[in-house]
């Protein structure tokens, strides 16, 4: 789940680290003067570039890219796995995990979909009334944007490696880490990357942003709408309408808008609904990335932590979609990972308060409600026709 990062002043000695047997053919340096006064030194390694300037060691890249030697980082990159590169990087580097402040960081899941991923690019238009942008870079088109704590990215990363799969990113990067602080995930210190107990509340954050985009329907037949249909859905798809303004008022207006808009398209789209289809699979695939990953070199840590990773009732739903029922948490003194099982939101997976039993709010249980109106149905008839098919019969089915 998480990928890149940034952070201004590596906590290592910049010495040792030019010297460090791992980068010591990675270096490369710009001249001052004729005396070869060295003015920065940098090194590209394996998807990082370490920099020099100052005395201070600057760090960033992806330590998705880092973990499959700076070739690719379109695989599944689970929280564990990101924890031993962590550790590879502390040990192997003689890095201050703990004392290294983190001041950018990227998160986000590669999904892929039963359809082309130009379906949900084609129809992106505003988030919270910031438009996204496209912007072309290496050849691929990405589409991107921009708020005051973070940026939104989306884009075909099918494209990216010539993969046959439709695989969509999408990912969102930090620019000012008091978000985490807003958001009551503790995540400051580079030592943070290794709490297993961050990563199902780094899903709920993706999935929530996805669901709060909004996107139109091109697969929609103009001539099938009324007069007053036709222009709340012109004005809806146009991205300059929901520039926010000011005022009460205003923002009432944009609401009924916004509804308006989304109930025709509820009720003239002839495909499916790509949005409630991509959300479920953001969700599904944050969930599976927040476990444990079964190739991890801490797998007999967790193994030894004596509980059942899954209830059984929340094994298979259908789609062998797991729903963790751990939370690790790291303890720096012991060297080990400790299970701390937190009572969660049913519908949007947040962490409850003392006082709150299934829900977080109100909102959360009517949009649960909602989604089980139109799952159950489905999944009561798979049941049925399961046991249909394995049940004997006279005859063949």
């Amino acid at each position: 789940m998480i990928d890149g990062i940034k952070t201004y002043d590596l906590k290592t000695d910049p010495q040792k680290l030019i010297e460090n047997p791992y980068l010591a053919e990675y270096w490369d340096t710009t001249s001052h003067n004729s005396d070869a006064e060295i003015k920065k030194e940098f090194a590209e390694y394996f998807g990082l570039t370490f920099r020099i300037k100052h005395k201070k060691v600057r760090l960033q890249g992806s330590l998705h890219k880092y973990r499959n030697l700076g070739k690719h980082n379109y695989d599944d990159f689970f929280a564990v796995d990101v924890a031993e590169v962590v550790r590879r990087l502390e040990e192997n580097l003689e890095i201050n995990l703990y004392s290294t402040l983190l001041n950018n960081i990227e998160f986000g899941v590669n999904v892929v979909l039963p359809f082309g991923v130009h379906v949900v690019l084609d129809n992106l238009i505003v988030y919270k009334g910031q438009p996204f942008e496209r912007f072309s870079s290496k050849g691929m088109n990405y589409y991107q944007c921009e708020l005051s704590y973070f940026f939104i990215k989306i884009y075909d990363k099918s494209k990216q490696y010539n993969l046959p799969d439709n695989v969509l990113r999408f990912e969102i990067k930090v620019k000012k880490m008091q978000y985490f602080e807003r958001s009551g995930i503790a995540l400051k210190y580079l030592s943070d990357l290794l709490k297993m107990d961050i990563y199902e509340p780094l899903g709920n954050i993706l999935t929530e942003v996805f669901e709060g985009i909004l996107f139109g329907d091109n697969t929609i037949n103009e001539s099938d709408l009324t007069t007053k249909e036709l222009e709340t859905y012109l004005r809806g798809s146009n991205s300059k309408t929901w520039t926010p303004r000011k005022g009460e008022t205003e923002r009432k207006r944009l609401y009924r808008l916004e509804n308006s808009f989304k109930e025709i398209l509820e009720r003239h789209r002839t495909g499916i609904n790509f949005k409630s289809v991509v959300s479920d699979l953001i969700r599904a695939k944050s969930l599976e990335l927040s476990r444990i990953s079964q190739n991890s070199e801490y797998q007999s840590d967790v193994l030894s932590l004596d509980f059942v990773p899954y209830l059984p009732s929340e094994k298979d739903n259908g789609k062998s979609l797991f729903v963790p029922n751990i939370y690790l948490t790291y303890t720096r003194d012991t060297g080990q990972y400790t299970n701390t099982k937190t009572r969660k939101c049913a519908g949007c997976r947040k962490v409850l308060k003392e006082n709150q039993i299934s829900y977080c709010s109100d909102r959360c249980k009517i949009e649960k409600d909602g989604r089980n109106a139109k799952s159950n149905a489905r999944h009561a008839f798979i049941r049925k026709y399961g046991l249909f098919l394995n049940t004997p019969s006279l005859f063949d089915t």
